[in-house]
């Protein structure tokens, strides 16, 4: 795609948790205009607040910067990983993230770590994706998995992320016990593109 009249366009909405000044999911993102890219990350930090602020603005920041640089995907998600501090109740550091690495010129990569299944939508329908799994190696980090898929991005593709707040909402309800899920997501995407295009 290297039409001069094609550009990207990139919007994030938040909502806090009631009561919560500051909220626990960030979104970054950056134009590298040498390379016709456009790099987009959502991370989502355990637990809610300040605490999910710091953990989440962390790991956004290193895994666009990193992006940028055109590291390998398990170096990044390792070198998060690695450096996330170790919350001292859950004895655990944790922080969710997706990376979209929009190439005009050519693909466009997705890589996931624990975050809902990124929705990509071409025109008016869904469009599904061929994910890969690379499961860790490292000592500390064995056993945990991230996605990874590559397509060919085209006009008026619609690329959604979102962290599990949007996924698990109404959970517990009676017409949603398990949360919205990612169908009700894809449902009402679908349904915002048909009424608005």
């Amino acid at each position: 795609m290297t039409d001069d009249k094609v550009f990207i366009e990139v919007n994030c909405q938040q909502k806090n948790i009631e009561g919560e000044r500051i909220c626990g999911d960030v979104f970054l993102s950056s134009k590298v205009r040498e390379e016709n890219r456009v790099v987009v990350v959502l991370s989502d930090g355990m637990g809610h607040g300040v605490k999910a602020n710091v953990l989440a603005t962390l790991t956004a920041t290193m895994a666009l910067n990193f992006t940028k640089e055109h590291k390998e995907p398990e170096k990044i998600a390792e070198i998060i990983m690695n450096t996330l501090p170790v919350c001292s109740e859950r004895k655990m550091s944790y922080s969710t993230f997706t990376i979209v690495d929009i190439n005009l010129n050519g693909q466009t990569t997705i890589i996931e770590y624990d975050n809902p299944r990124t929705v990509v939508m071409r025109g008016e329908r869904f469009q599904e994706l061929w994910w890969t799994p690379v499961v860790m190696n490292s000592e500390k980090n064995r056993g945990k998995e991230i996605q990874i898929c590559s397509f060919s991005p085209q006009k008026e593709d619609r690329i959604i992320l979102c962290s599990d707040g949007v996924t698990q909402s109404g959970m517990g309800t009676e017409k949603f016990p398990f949360g919205w899920g990612r169908e009700k997501l894809i449902e009402y995407a679908l349904d915002q593109v048909k009424q608005n295009r």
